[in-house]
């Protein structure tokens, strides 16, 4: 078998057990590289994953050299046994790089972003208020937008986050870790939705498309660091970062932001936690 040929028998037992969006996006990458990968024969593994490092970008070709490795160690096991050993058992990827701080947008940028995000807003779409309740729900992208009117418990003031709306999959019935969970809504989360109460009548509380919303953002961030109103151009998901980040900063139990955000608290202190306020240095 060629070395792409094992990476299909590789997805095709491992793809009941994966999510969707990882067998679209990411698998494919790793379908691209092999296809145009010179060295076929699992004996030339080792100058495969040279060769897979030297791609471009070098962020891309390392998480398909990890997967390579996944796959000659799935390829080698005992009960699987389509190579006689594993080739790269002891290849050494390179180290990982120092990770970035989460990008978080400053309490004195926030009102710059949202309103760059109404210009931006067309139609009936509003741009800024999608952003603003994920800012202050802290809820994925996708999770903003498979957030149905059924979902909204207006009496217990919270909401059911039980979906996701991919860019791949259109509407999947899971959300990222795979467990539901339940939202409190604070003022400006409940006349949000009361507005959008108002502006539409269809089954999603933001019926958008999720792809012009990112470009959308995309545009009004670019348009902001022109001003030099920002200093970088923000992504929806640094909304999710901020919020992480500002309840943090006001003393709420790292388990109980985890809790809402969908996340472990390890997950929120090592990835998320930034800090949206200016601070002195204190006196000791």
């Amino acid at each position: 078998m060629t070395i792409l040929e094992l990476w299909e028998a590789f997805k095709s037992e491992r793809s009941i057990c994966i999510a969707p969006t990882t067998t679209t996006s990411t698998w494919t990458q790793v379908t691209h590289f092999l296809r145009e990968c010179p060295f076929q024969d699992p004996d030339q593994a080792r100058l495969a994953m040279v060769w897979v490092l030297k791609q471009q970008p070098p962020k891309t070709a390392k998480r398909v050299a990890q997967y390579l490795k996944t796959l000659f160690r799935w390829a080698s096991s005992e009960d699987v046994a389509l190579v006689d050993r594993n080739p790269v058992a002891t290849f050494q990827l390179p180290k990982e790089e120092q990770k970035e701080e989460p990008v978080v947008i400053p309490k004195t940028s926030q009102h710059e972003v949202l309103a760059s995000l109404r210009l931006s807003s067309v139609n009936i779409a509003r741009w800024d208020m999608v952003a603003n309740f994920q800012l202050q729900l802290g809820l994925r992208t996708a999770e903003v937008f498979g957030l149905e009117w059924d979902d909204i418990d207006w009496e217990n003031r919270r909401c059911r986050i039980h979906q996701n709306m991919t860019l791949t999959h259109g509407l999947l019935p899971r959300t990222k870790t795979g467990k539901e969970r339940w939202v409190p809504l604070n003022d400006i989360a409940m006349d949000i939705l009361s507005f959008m109460q108002k502006l539409h009548k269809e089954p999603f509380v933001f019926p958008w498309n999720r792809k012009s919303y990112q470009s959308s953002f995309r545009s009004a961030m670019l348009r902001l660091e022109k001003e030099g109103l920002i200093k970088k151009r923000y992504r929806p998901y640094d909304l999710r970062h901020t919020f992480i980040s500002s309840l943090l900063e006001q003393g709420i139990p790292v388990t109980q932001v985890a809790k809402w955000a969908g996340n472990s608290a390890q997950t929120c202190w090592q990835h998320y936690a930034g800090v949206t306020n200016h601070y002195e240095m204190p006196l000791v």
